[in-house]
């Protein structure tokens, strides 16, 4: 009786830590399952910050994961985007801000360019600036200058410092054009910005933001 006993448990445990095969003799994975996989029901977890990662599949039909944050991003990589935002006002409002891949972007109350991560630590990003100065309603001339290898540690909180906004031209005036080119560390996409500001009347000024991600 208690060898029956003795080899129950040693069955069981063996059974327990063993890899077990459905519709298979040779599993390679604790549960392997061949053939099709059927779930009744999912509960809708979208909003659940909670659940983090996403189940993916190679093509050998093994199931692992990846996380959320950074599946969103490679998302994000392979996508174009255009963004444009415009308003009127006496002064530039740092609450209009504009979100375009990574970035965020706003006028700061003294109408210089800034940028700060939209999500994720302190990071340093790299430039090249092309700054036009508008001498008339219709055109732009001299002194015009390019500055390139430009670079500002940004991150994504609401400070204007290295945790958040920093600013990407001090010398930005109104009636002015900065165009930069920027890049995110470790990514593929370029992003180029405009900021306009220029004058609508004598108390108005018109603050122009463009970016187009690549």
């Amino acid at each position: 009786m208690m060898k029956n006993i003795l080899f129950i448990s040693v069955f069981i445990s063996w059974f327990c830590s063993a890899q077990v095969g459905i519709n298979t003799a040779s599993p390679t994975r604790m549960l392997d399952h061949n053939g099709d996989l059927r779930v009744r029901t999912l509960t809708d977890k979208t909003a659940d910050n909670s659940y983090g990662n996403v189940i993916v599949a190679d093509s050998n039909g093994n199931l692992d994961k990846w996380d959320k944050n950074d599946l969103k991003y490679k998302v994000q990589e392979l996508i174009l985007e255009n963004k444009k935002l415009t308003y009127v006002s006496n002064s530039p409002d740092i609450n209009n801000s504009m979100d375009c891949g990574r970035f965020s972007f706003r006028y700061d109350t003294g109408t210089h360019p800034q940028i700060k991560l939209i999500s994720g630590n302190s990071t340093t990003v790299y430039y090249t600036i092309l700054h036009k100065v508008n001498s008339s309603n219709s055109s732009f001339s001299s002194p015009n200058t390019m500055a390139s290898g430009q670079s500002v540690t940004i991150g994504s909180g609401s400070t204007v410092d290295t945790n958040g906004w920093q600013t990407l031209d001090s010398t930005y005036a109104n009636n002015t054009l900065d165009e930069l080119y920027i890049t995110y560390p470790g990514d593929n996409n370029l992003y180029r910005v405009t900021f306009l500001a220029r004058n609508s009347n004598s108390t108005q000024f018109y603050y122009t933001m463009i970016c187009e991600k690549f």
